[in-house]
């Protein structure tokens, strides 16, 4: 694992140059796609501000804290990212366990959605006003009828929608 620590406004002390590397690297422990992890602390007057960014497996991980001294600051920064870390782990996990889209809906006797095909159809170029559309739509208790509009000469489409009432479609110009 890459470790990199930034000092700003402020000598870095190897005392704690050894805590964070030990803390960070305790990370891998939980989780082992931990590929680079990034310190940055920074003093600004009173406050020691510590911002902890991990790379791990397609996520970043990040947690700024700030408190009296860079000690503190940084265990509280590397146990919100350690809580992170387990959280993002047991989703993986949990992932792992589940079935398939294809293998559910082949358990349950359908077809998966990657094996539906579009299959092309004939449509009857029926030329007809919308009230006509209406009746014939009626008569044949369908959800939509496709046909030629009479009145502007363009195909429309008519449908039933969900509260009872009808839906035309008109292509717009």
């Amino acid at each position: 694992m890459n470790i990199r620590i930034t000092a700003r406004h402020f000598d870095l002390e190897d005392g704690l140059r050894d805590h964070i590397e030990s803390k960070v690297e305790h990370l891998a422990h939980y989780f082992d796609r931990v590929d680079e992890a990034n310190v940055v602390l920074e003093k600004e007057g009173r406050r020691h501000i510590v911002d902890l960014t991990v790379h791990a497996s397609r996520v970043i991980i990040s947690s700024e804290q700030s408190a009296d001294d860079f000690r503190a600051a940084f265990d509280r920064a590397v146990d919100k990212v350690e809580r992170q870390v387990r959280r993002h782990k047991e989703r993986i996990r949990s992932r792992k366990g589940r079935e398939t889209r294809a293998g559910v809906a082949a358990a349950a006797g359908g077809v998966a959605p990657e094996e539906v095909g579009i299959l092309p159809e004939e449509l009857a170029s029926t030329r007809m006003s919308p009230e006509d559309a209406f009746h014939e739509l009626e008569e044949l208790g369908a959800r939509f009828l496709v046909f030629w509009n009479t009145e502007t000469e363009e195909v429309n489409v008519m449908y039933r929608r969900d509260d009872g009432d009808y839906g035309l479609v008109e292509p717009s110009a």
